[in-house]
Order: structure tokens, then C-alpha cells, then sequence
């Protein structure tokens, strides 16, 4: 018997012919997240046969999913809790870190523009230029098709072709564009749309992915501020985005006041672009559950017990150790009952009309995993409450390369190639 892991993080025994094992009941899931889960027996014996065969090829082919992701060979940098003195005390870097959550981001302080950036940036003479640019440092990376890097921006906002050496590739996305097989599939494919040119297509959908669904709304903001179909972007990312708790947001209707008044005060530039309005808007700290929940189950759950008042969301100004270790408490509660409601080895009571749907979802929730910068987004920085990364940091488990405050050009996500070029454009311009 051999023991693997599944995209959830559950334990999966497998028999010597490398078949899943599984159990002889199913979970209730409307009992999934109350203090006793509900378990419904499994009997008939064809059916756990035929789960036998299909879970265990989706178990296979969502890990090596995750095995090939462009970000497999990703080394975490782990900071040492036992050098506290000296030149190689690592706490001061700690305790900056951990005061970042105990208010809202800072201007400009996380993932930000660097001077050698911007002067690049502004070198770039095309429309097609900058929106390469943008699209590829805001760590989107399409996870239904291949994109390369020279066919982002193939396509003008009206659809027609730039680049004619990736118009096939296009034809593809674009007829795929507009699907209805799910929700993931539909936001998936919008957003390869969207990295080949067709801006409007980004932000359609949040499935659960919190964080990737910011970081898309963002990019649409700096690429197409004003639209024909939506209208003005900045007006409905202040009325519909910012602020809102089911997208991960902090309740926040100041900042969502502020964010529609922008509308009438700055003007995009000469390309209709406002690369530079995530400096303007400043960044918030993100909820996101999707590395545990392929359904968005969890999210709304925390989010209906801030709303009763039996949590106080641990962003809030008001919230205290008490509150914030309550709110982990619980989170972690939600987390662990939603990944053992979803593991592989229990077997799968069709409940859709068609049975390989819900096969194609998870293996599409792989891709999208696969594809997520392990340093995050860089304008949807995730939250932690300051005494969860203490524990991490004295169990020696913080990676210092998570920092929010890296900026975009030095994560992992950023091309080297990339980086070299406004390295060496800084070098040849003096500009530090």
C-alpha cells in the first residue's frame, strides 16, 4: 500500500496496482460545515468500481498537473527564527513584515513600481508594448491554452489580428471565449481573451479564485479604464469590487467612495491606458481559500459569520489577538472540513447531468493552481493575521520570498529575460 497526496492536501492509500482505495461512505455536505458531519454509506458495489477507475485517473492526472507547473522547481527562503543578533538577525525583517497586517497597505509600499521600472515602462512606444508589459507583471498566466509571451496582445480591442503568426492560436480562444460548460471554464478562457488583447474580457467571473479575480480587475483597469460594453471601469470596480467581502475584500465603503470619485480626476494617457492606478488606488489585503476549496464554499461561510457578528473580520480595526485567533480558529475549522468533503478516495455520487463535468473542473481547478505565482499577486496580496506568520516564522517555515513588499520585477513570475532588459536600459541611462 502506498500513500500519495491529493490537489486538496488529503492522504490518498492506494492498493499495489496503484489504484485508489476508498472509503465506504460519502460525506452529507449540508452537514459539511457543522460540529458533527453527517456520514451516508456507500453499498453499492458497481458504483465504487467504476470510481475506482475514474478518481484514480483524475488523482493521477491533477498531480502531475501540479508536477509540471512552470513553478515546480519554486525554493522557498526560509528565514532562520534562531538569528536574532547581529548582521544575520533575521526579526527586524520579521516584525516589519508582521506589522504590515495590523492596518491597511500602504501606498505604493507593496509590490511596487521600482524607478528602473517605470523609466523602461515609459520607453515603450506601442500600445501593444505596454500591454505585454502589463499583462506579463501582473503574474496572470492563462491556465486552458498556452500563451506565449510574444502573442499577449495579438489581437487590437476590436478583435482584429496583429500578429498573424498566433491567429490560430487566437481562433481557438476566441471561439472558447464565451463558454457556459462553468463558471471556471467560462473565467478561465476569458481570461486567455483577455491576455491576448481583448481587455473587456477579463474580471467576468470569481469562482473562489479571490485573489486572481483582483489581480484581473486591476489589469483592466491599467489596460482599458473605459469601455464601450461596461463603461467606465473605474466606476464599477468602486461600486462592484472594491470593498466587497465575498471577492475577500475588507468591508470598506470609504475606500469605495473614494475609488468612484476617482472618475472625474485622473484622465488615462495617450495609449487610454492608466498602468499606475494601482499606486493610485493602493492595495488591500485578500482572503483567499481557493488552495483548499475548488467550490468557493468557504469564503461565504466566513463571510455569513462576520455578517451574524460571531466573527469580527480580523482586518477590521477593531480586532484584537482574541479576535484574530478566534477568526483562525474557525477558518482553519472551514478549511480542513471542506478538504475532507472533497478528497478523492470518497466516492462520487453523480449529481450532474453530465458526470464529466465535475471530472473537468477539478482538473481545470489543477491548471489554475498550477499556474498561481507562489508569491502571489502583485496588486491582490493575501492576508495573514500577524500571529499566524509568527508561527511561522519561529517553527522556521516563513519564506521570505512571500514579502508583499517584493516588488513585481524581482518575484518569480517576472520573465529573467524581462528583468535583464530594464537592467540593462537602467544601466545605460544611470538611473538607479
Amino acid at each position: 500500500m502506498r500513500i500519495v497526496k491529493d490537489i486538496f492536501g488529503n492522504d490518498i492509500h492506494l492498493d499495489s496496482e496503484g489504484n485508489i482505495i476508498f472509503k465506504d461512505y460519502v460525506y452529507d455536505i449540508k452537514t459539511m460545515f457543522r460540529d458533527e458531519i453527517k456520514k451516508l454509506p456507500v453499498e453499492d458495489k458497481k458504483l465504487l468500481k467504476e470510481n475506482a477507475y475514474i478518481s484514480t485517473r483524475l488523482l493521477n492526472e491533477t498531480n502531475d498537473i501540479i508536477r509540471n507547473s512552470p513553478y515546480a522547481h519554486y525554493q522557498p527562503i526560509y528565514l532562520d527564527p534562531t538569528q536574532t543578533t547581529g548582521q544575520s538577525s533575521t526579526f527586524n525583517t520579521f516584525k516589519s513584515w508582521q506589522d504590515l497586517y495590523l492596518k491597511d497597505p500602504i501606498k505604493k509600499a507593496i509590490a511596487p513600481w521600482t524607478k528602473k521600472e517605470k523609466a523602461y515602462f515609459e520607453s515603450l512606444k506601442t500600445r501593444m508594448q505596454r500591454y505585454k508589459y502589463l499583462v506579463i507583471r501582473s503574474g496572470l498566466r492563462s491556465s486552458v491554452i498556452d500563451i506565449p509571451f510574444d502573442a499577449i496582445g495579438a489581437v487590437d480591442e476590436d478583435g482584429n489580428i496583429i500578429n498573424r503568426d498566433y491567429e490560430d492560436l487566437y481562433r481557438i480562444v476566441d471561439k472558447k471565449k464565451n463558454t457556459m460548460r462553468s463558471y471556471l471554464h467560462g473565467q478561465e478562457w476569458g481570461i486567455a481573451a483577455g491576455i491576448l488583447g481583448r481587455a473587456e474580457y477579463f474580471a467576468r467571473d470569481n469562482c473562489g479564485f479571490t485573489s486572481r479575480y483582483i489581480q484581473e480587475a486591476i489589469l483592466g483597469l491599467q489596460i482599458n479604464p473605459w469601455e464601450l460594453t461596461k463603461g467606465n471601469n473605474i466606476m464599477i470596480f468602486g461600486k462592484n469590487i472594491i470593498g466587497e467581502t465575498e471577492l475577500g475584500f475588507k468591508y470598506n465603503p470609504l475606500k469605495k467612495q473614494q475609488v468612484k470619485a476617482l472618475v472625474n480626476k485622473i484622465k488615462p494617457d495617450k495609449f487610454g491606458m492608466l498602468p499606475y492606478i494601482d499606486e493610485i488606488i493602493g492595495a488591500d489585503w485578500i482572503l483567499d481559500f481557493s488552495k483548499y476549496d475548488a467550490y468557493n464554499d468557504i469564503l461565504p461561510e466566513i463571510d455569513d459569520y462576520i455578517y451574524e457578528g460571531k466573527l469580527l473580520d480580523p482586518r477590521d480595526s477593531k480586532a484584537t489577538q482574541e479576535t484574530r485567533k478566534e477568526f483562525m480558529k474557525i477558518s482553519n475549522f472551514l478549511i480542513q472540513r471542506r478538504r475532507e468533503t472533497a478528497a478523492l478516495d470518497l466516492p462520487d455520487i453523480p449529481t450532474l447531468e453530465d458526470p464529466q463535468l465535475e471530472y473537468d473542473i477539478l482538473v481545470l481547478y489543477a491548471n489554475v493552481l498550477a499556474v498561481t505565482p507562489p508569491q502571489g499577486y502583485p496588486n491582490a496580496p493575501l492576508y495573514y493575521t500577524p500571529e499566524s506568520l509568527e508561527e511561522l516564522y519561529k517553527s522556521g517555515k516563513l519564506d521570505k520570498k512571500l514579502d508583499p513588499r517584493i516588488p513585481a520585477i524581482y518575484r518569480e513570475s517576472f520573465p529573467q529575460y524581462l528583468r535583464d532588459e530594464i537592467e540593462a536600459y537602467a544601466k545605460k541611462h544611470k538611473i538607479k
